[in-house]
């Protein structure tokens, strides 16, 4: 069989050649060389997360793969006591082993198992990191991660269902996050927004509140970090400021939020232009972003090898973080709705608005003013 040897930051792996030519769940090992990005991403954040903890952390991949991220992590992030490897697959074992000699492991840095993900968790919990990066949802894992997870750990998660997340397909997403999304021109981050509620829930009905450290949207995939906590209070609190619903008019582009225990007091009229609003949700309402972790993990950038879409998407975010709105406007999106004569210059519109540049769309900003004014000083600047 043909093998292409891969780098990636500091780790070194092998993988058939048809594995990278044509990327399937089907194959025999799982590597997918557009996720270097997410991976930077993970050691990035672990990099920052280490510097709170007193001792060593202990880290579960469950669908481990090729075990390019486990070794990323052992060879790229300090003080980690020992990284657990499951696949349910043999085959992806017998490449993640070999993959961990051709990197010189440690053995006693690693333990290997070959278990159904959720087994594998719930019989070696509990782990201060535990990464879950599947083909397609992320669901099925979410309730063995919840009870896995040790107290102030973190959990990174992907989605890489985004089509259903973004309202290509509303049913499934009702089905499987038992949320509503929106079509607007922001139904990335609102698909990001759904994936954290239904994380939150998972982890809420144990009475373990969470923190979004850090999240994202980038190409075909949707990642989220939090950091668990203790107190069925606390749960309380975020359920009231950071679970509710987004309210948006397809007419005038108005958007707002209400939280999830006041929807009796749901008025559908538009308050700008008195079009009916359509809804999305629930979802989260609170913040996407730690600002601490952000810097944090630029600060961390100079330290490993990393992709220049990395530091690019990194930064972005930086900007995006300090303006923390629920949703945001594209230019493309205000000129169709107001027939703008032409689009204004986004370094304009960022100044004139008090605006920062969101990652989920080169063309979108954030802003905190009022949306009537907001359509006022669009219309000024053309």
């Amino acid at each position: 069989m043909s093998l292409v040897r891969i780098e990636e930051g500091s780790a070194l792996v092998e993988v058939p050649k048809k594995v990278v030519e044509h990327i399937t769940e089907r194959n025999e090992v799982f590597y997918n060389p557009a996720m270097a990005v997410n991976r930077d991403l993970t050691v990035l954040l672990l990099r920052v997360f280490v510097k709170e903890k007193d001792r060593p952390i202990k880290v579960a991949e469950p669908l481990a793969a090729s075990a390019i991220r486990s070794i990323r992590i052992l060879k790229e992030v300090p003080n980690v006591e020992k990284v657990y490897i499951n696949d349910i697959s043999l085959d992806a074992l017998k490449y993640a082993k070999r993959n961990l000699e051709l990197n010189r492991i440690d053995p006693a840095k690693v333990e290997i198992w070959n278990e159904d993900a959720n087994v594998f968790l719930l019989k070696t919990k509990y782990f201060d990191y535990i990464d879950i990066d599947p083909f397609g949802t992320p669901v099925d894992f979410l309730d063995a991660t919840a009870k896995a997870l040790a107290h102030r750990g973190v959990a990174g998660i992907t989605a890489t269902d985004t089509a259903p997340l973004s309202a290509t397909y509303p049913k499934t997403c009702l089905r499987r996050y038992f949320a509503k999304p929106i079509e607007n021109e922001f139904y990335h981050e609102v698909g990001l927004r759904i994936l954290i509620k239904k994380i939150a829930e998972f982890f809420f009905q144990y009475d373990i509140p969470i923190e979004v450290l850090f999240s994202y949207s980038y190409l075909h995939h949707f990642r989220v970090f939090v950091k668990r906590y203790r107190g069925a209070r606390r749960v309380d609190e975020i359920m009231k400021t950071s679970i509710g619903y987004l309210l948006y008019c397809h007419k005038c582009l108005y958007r707002g939020t209400i939280p999830f225990d006041r929807l009796r007091e749901l008025d559908t009229t538009c308050p700008v232009c008195g079009h009916k609003l359509d809804f999305a949700g629930p979802l989260w309402v609170g913040k996407l972003w730690n600002e601490q972790y952000v810097e944090g993990m630029l600060e961390e950038l100079p330290h490993i090898r990393h992709q220049k879409e990395t530091e690019k998407l990194l930064k972005v975010i930086r900007e995006e973080s300090k303006l923390q709105t629920v949703g945001f406007y594209t230019l493309s999106a205000l000129g169709k709705t107001f027939k703008l004569p032409s689009l204004p210059r986004k370094k304009d519109v960022l100044k004139v608005l008090s605006g920062v540049p969101t990652h989920f769309s080169g063309e979108g900003f954030r802003t905190n003013l009022d949306h009537k004014e907001v359509i006022e000083r669009i219309k000024a600047l053309v």
